[in-house]
């Protein structure tokens, strides 16, 4: 019966896929477009999550923790790649700074003010999660040598910083960063296969099952997983074509919609986990689960994504704008260090969620739509 309902509950989302492709072909207001593929995103991330899930559980918790890796923060590799097939270099940059920073401060955030308003103080442990924080400080610090290289230069030549600025040294430095943050999930990925039990950099998702998960049968997952993959890769292109009109109808920045809207959709299945979690007083898959969805749009996605550009007639550079970096730089920095004493308190999530809503009101502000060509 569970599985019977779970599978009608699959199919609900999907019905939002051909209305958001008619409203796309008969160009309705982009305004409705973007939102209707927008929020049909959602329901489909959490299905692609929930059939990982399955499959991590039912192959077993190495190659589970394998298929958690590779297919984690798949909805957010599909629209940043759509973004990246359209020309939206800018705003995927942002859209990369954005699943970071909504990870390691939003979901993160919301996992221990819930948890710490029911069990008050709680305990995580320390030495995987400061570990995790380290990878995380080093991709980050990665991410930003291709920025001040750009910016160097720039200066030097008497130039006004335009993170567009793009060279075939600032391409070689871009695809060299990238190579060196993708061996190093590499690394990272064998690491948590191999080390021993209680030594993970962040403990495997697919080592507990979660009692609310649905019943699929291995099949099921499987042709769920496709299914949500092939409509979440029609509406990342619907979402490539009018996220410009749509920012422009409603006179927001193209910081706005990168940073704080789009990595929304795939960071709300993961944001009600966390805080599931985190209030059954499982701190530490709480806290891995965020860090860990970070640490692959950092190692994995972005690389990736320099990758690929390289195919096509402009490579993709990891040179970010001052505020991006920025903002970076103090996410990972506060939640290193409230990482230091092993302890979490609800206070803590509450910081964590300020620090989110005061850098969304800063990219806010910050410029408007579109981004100025130089």
């Amino acid at each position: 019966m569970k599985a019977r309902k779970s599978a009608l509950l699959a199919g609900t989302p999907l019905l939002l896929v051909p209305i958001a492709m008619l409203a796309a072909v008969l160009q309705v207001n982009p305004i409705f477009v973007f939102i209707v593929a927008f929020v049909a995103l959602i329901p489909l991330a959490h299905l692609l999550a929930e059939s990982t899930e399955i499959l991590a559980i039912r192959t077993g918790p190495r190659i589970g923790g394998l298929l958690n890796a590779t297919f984690g923060t798949l909805t957010e590799f599909i629209v940043m790649y759509a973004l990246l097939r359209a020309g939206h270099t800018d705003l995927l940059k942002a859209s990369i700074v954005g699943s970071i920073l909504i990870s390691l401060l939003l979901t993160l955030g919301a996992a221990i003010l819930f948890g710490g308003i029911r069990h008050g103080m709680q305990r995580f442990d320390q030495q995987s999660v400061g570990m995790a924080t380290t990878t995380m400080i080093l991709a980050v610090v990665g991410l930003m040598v291709p920025t001040f290289f750009s910016a160097i230069t720039q200066r030097q030549e008497d130039r006004i910083y335009d993170p567009g600025f793009q060279t075939e040294a600032v391409d070689k430095i871009s695809q060299a960063v990238a190579l060196i943050l993708f061996l190093l999930y590499v690394l990272t990925v064998v690491y948590q296969l191999r080390a021993p039990e209680g030594e993970e950099l962040t403990q495997k998702p697919s080592a507990i099952r979660d009692p609310e998960q649905p019943g699929w049968s291995l099949r099921g997952a499987i042709g769920i997983l496709i299914a949500a993959t092939l409509a979440i890769a029609v509406l990342g292109e619907i979402i490539s074509q009018f996220v410009g009109p749509f920012g422009s109808s409603l006179g927001v920045t193209y910081l706005f919609v990168g940073v704080v809207i789009l990595p929304v959709a795939g960071a709300v299945s993961e944001l009600l986990v966390c805080v599931r979690m985190a209030r059954h007083n499982q701190v530490n898959l709480a806290m891995s689960i965020p860090m860990n969805g970070a640490l692959q749009v950092s190692l994995f996605v972005a690389p990736l994504l320099v990758f690929l550009s390289a195919l096509g007639p402009t490579p993709l550079t990891l040179s970010f704008g001052v505020s991006e970096v920025i903002s970076l730089a103090i996410a990972v920095a506060l939640a290193a260090y409230m990482a230091i004493d092993g302890v979490t308190s609800w206070l803590e999530g509450a910081q964590l969620l300020a620090l989110w809503g005061m850098l969304a009101l800063w990219f806010y502000f910050f410029q408007p739509w579109p981004h100025p060509v130089h």
